[in-house]
């Protein structure tokens, strides 16, 4: 499966079947996260076969269900980890499509748990659940265009599939609170809004972006 595959075919899973990653899955998955913890400076960890930081309250205020396997995002507290950390989990919940596996972004229905190391200087942004779902989960209503690219009926076909992209991205919440548009220059400028988790969030949205339009933003 292509990363352009697994964009189109990835939805947030919420119930697990109780099957065990393979080795070779949690052999790719660890390298994956150990490429993005050097190029973006996190200290991601995949944990398995631990069921505590899904068993509270608000994982079942969540419907969470079933979730033994999951990867924390720890980040030290420094500037742009929120969005650095974005980037990863949109990189990480792709490519677990890729290897077959079910994901969803937990922006606050979880508990700490002592599996997770946390440094004095660090804290925990966010998990992905990962498994194998009880289905491939479904498509959720999207957010009006307009809300995300004011410009887009007038943009040219490479920003229209940047946001088509986007619109297809999982965010913490399902907030979307990003907005993209084309300035005098020519570049994209992608900025956050108001709402839980929207640094990371905008992280998110900014690879997606990147993946439809093959255009880097660097602002």
């Amino acid at each position: 499966m292509t990363i352009e595959e697994a964009i189109k075919l990835r939805h947030s899973v919420r119930r697990y079947l109780p099957k065990p990653l393979t080795t070779d899955q949690e052999k790719a998955l660890q390298k994956k996260i150990n490429d993005l913890n050097q190029q973006h400076h996190l200290h991601i960890q995949l944990i398995i076969n631990e069921e505590e930081a899904f068993n509270c309250f608000m994982a079942s205020y969540g419907k969470f269900h079933g979730v033994k396997n999951y990867i924390a995002i720890v980040a030290k507290k420094e500037k742009n980890m929120e969005e650095r950390s974005g980037r990863a989990v949109a990189e990480l919940v792709l490519y677990s499509q890729t290897l077959g596996l079910n994901t969803c972004i937990v922006g606050k229905t979880y508990k700490k748990t002592k599996e997770i190391i946390i440094n004095s200087n660090e804290t925990l942004v966010m998990l992905i659940s990962l498994g194998y779902g009880e289905n491939q989960g479904v498509s959720h209503p999207m957010k009006p265009i307009s809300k995300i690219a004011p410009n887009y009926d007038s943009s040219p076909d490479w920003f229209k599939k940047g946001i088509d992209s986007v619109l297809l991205a999982p965010t913490a919440l399902n907030l979307m609170n990003a907005v993209f548009m084309i300035n005098e220059d020519g570049k994209v400028i992608a900025k956050s809004k108001i709402g839980v988790c929207r640094k990371e969030n905008l992280g998110i949205m900014k690879y997606f972006f990147e993946l439809g339009s093959k255009k880097k933003i660097t602002t």
